[in-house]
C-alpha cells in the first residue's frame, strides 16, 4: 500500500470516528427508553419502583422525573379508543342512537346495515397487555388445538342485539379527561399514547386504542401517597373512595372481584354492558376474561395504581345474531381432527355465555356480541380451560 493510499484511509478514520463521536441520541431517548422498558414491567412492579421516584422527584418540584412518570406507562402497540369508566364523554354523538335489522341484513327500505360489515373479533392465547386485570384466577388457559365436545347447555333466544360503535378520541381529548380527574400534561411525551399529566402526588398516562390484542383507550394513574393502604379497612369501599376523589367511579354496571397476595390487594370493577332492554352481557378481553377498572392497593403502605378505560358516548345499531345451534355449530367447527394421526387432549365444553368484546376498526371501533364457549380439562398433569369465542352477528354481515 503506498504512503498516498495510507494517507487517504487515514482521512476516511478520522471522518467516522468525528462522526460517532457527534452522533447522539435525540432530546428526551433516555427517558422515552426508560418509560419503554418500565412499561413492560408487572404493574406492581412498576407501581412499587415508582414510590422512590415519585418521592426523590418532589424534592426538584416542579417537573416530575421520568422514572416517576414511568411506572403508569404502558407502551401503546395501536391507535385508537373506545371508553367505559366514569367521567367525561368523548367521541360519537351525544346519546345512543339505535336502529333495527331484520333477518337478512336490512332494514324496511332494504339499505344495507348502518355500520357495514363489522370486523371479527378475536381471541388470543395471552390476555392483552394493561388489559385492566389478570389474565385468569383458575386454571392456566389453553391455546394448541384440542378436540372439542359439547356437554352444555346454550339459550339464545334473541335474534338480534345491539352492537356499538364509537370514535376515536385524541390528545384535546386526553387533556381534558386529564382535568377532570385534577391533572396537567406533563413535559414528558408519552411514546404512541395521548397524553401523559401530572397532579398532586400522582401521575396519569391516556393511552388509544390498540388493535391486537385489542384494547380499549385507557388511563393509568398512580397515586403515591395520599391513600391508605388496605390493611386499613374493607378494599372495595377504600377503592370506591379512590376512585370517586378522582372522579373515576364507574357509571355503567359492574360486579366487584377482590384478589389478595402478601403485597397487594387488587380490586376490580368488572363492567356489563346494558343490551337497552334485553338484560345484561359482561365485557370480556381478547383472552376471554372479564375487565373494567382496577385498583392496586399496597397492604402495608399508602398510595394506589389505578388503570381502566376512558368514557366514550356509545352509539348503538340492532344486528341479528346466529342461533344457539349455530353457535354449538361453530364452536365445534375449530375442534382439531381426532384420529388423524396426531394426538390432542379431549376437552368437554360445560359452558356458553353471551359476552361482549371489543373489535378494533381503525379511526373507530365496535363492541360486538359473542357467545364464550368454555371446559376445563387436565392435561400431562397440569389443569388447563379451553376457551372458543363464536361471533354471535350473522355471518353475512361479518368481514372475511
Amino acid at each position: 500500500m503506498s504512503q498516498e493510499e495510507d494517507l487517504e484511509l487515514q482521512a476516511l478514520q478520522r471522518q467516522l470516528d468525528d462522526a460517532f463521536q457527534t452522533t447522539r441520541p435525540r432530546p428526551a431517548f433516555e427517558d422515552e427508553l426508560w418509560l419503554r422498558m418500565q412499561a413492560r414491567r408487572p404493574i406492581w412492579t412498576r407501581f412499587a419502583g415508582g414510590l422512590a421516584g415519585l418521592v426523590s422527584g418532589l424534592r426538584e418540584a416542579p417537573a416530575i422525573p421520568s422514572a416517576a412518570v414511568a411506572i403508569a406507562l404502558i407502551v401503546v402497540i395501536g391507535a385508537g379508543i373506545i371508553s367505559m369508566g366514569g367521567g367525561l364523554h368523548f367521541g360519537g354523538g351525544g346519546g345512543t342512537t339505535s336502529a333495527s335489522l331484520d333477518a337478512g341484513g336490512k332494514n324496511g327500505s332494504a339499505a344495507p346495515p348502518p355500520y357495514g360489515a363489522l370486523p371479527v373479533p378475536a381471541m388470543t392465547a395471552n390476555p392483552p397487555v394493561g388489559s385492566f386485570g389478570p389474565a385468569t384466577d383458575r386454571a392456566e388457559l389453553y391455546a394448541s388445538p384440542v378436540v372439542l365436545i359439547w356437554a352444555g347447555q346454550l339459550s339464545a333466544s334473541a335474534s338480534s342485539l345491539p352492537v356499538f360503535r364509537y370514535a376515536e378520541p385524541n390528545a384535546a381529548d386526553a387533556d381534558r379527561f386529564a382535568v377532570s380527574v385534577g391533572a396537567a400534561p406533563s413535559a414528558h411525551v408519552a411514546p404512541g399514547g395521548l397524553g401523559m399529566y401530572s397532579g398532586k402526588g400522582f401521575t396519569l398516562v391516556v393511552d388509544g386504542t390498540v388493535a391486537q390484542p385489542a384494547r380499549e383507550p385507557s388511563y393509568e394513574l398512580s397515586e403515591l401517597k395520599s391513600l391508605p393502604g388496605a390493611s386499613a379497612g374493607d378494599p372495595v369501599v377504600v377503592a370506591s373512595a379512590f376512585l370517586a376523589a378522582r372522579h373515576l367511579t364507574p357509571t355503567w354496571a359492574y360486579q366487584t372481584d377482590v384478589q389478595r397476595s402478601s403485597t397487594t390487594v387488587q380490586v376490580r370493577f368488572l363492567r356489563s354492558l346494558d343490551l337497552q332492554g334485553q338484560g345484561q352481557a359482561p365485557l370480556v378481553n381478547s383472552a376471554g376474561d372479564r375487565y373494567g377498572i382496577e385498583v392496586d392497593i399496597p397492604t402495608s403502605s399508602p398510595g394506589a395504581f389505578a388503570s381502566g378505560p376512558l368514557t366514550l358516548n356509545l352509539d348503538s345499531v340492532s344486528y341479528p345474531i346466529i342461533s344457539a345451534d349455530q353457535a354449538v355449530r361453530a364452536a365445534l367447527a375449530s375442534s382439531a381432527p381426532s384420529g388423524a394421526g396426531a394426538s390432542y387432549p379431549t376437552v368437554k365444553l360445560t359452558t356458553a355465555e353471551l359476552v361482549y368484546t371489543l373489535a378494533w376498526a381503525g379511526d373507530h371501533s365496535f363492541y360486538e356480541p359473542a357467545f364464550l364457549f368454555s371446559g376445563t380439562f387436565t392435561y400431562q398433569g397440569t389443569s388447563y380451560v379451553k376457551r372458543v369465542l363464536v361471533p354471535a352477528v350473522a355471518p353475512r354481515l361479518l368481514t372475511p
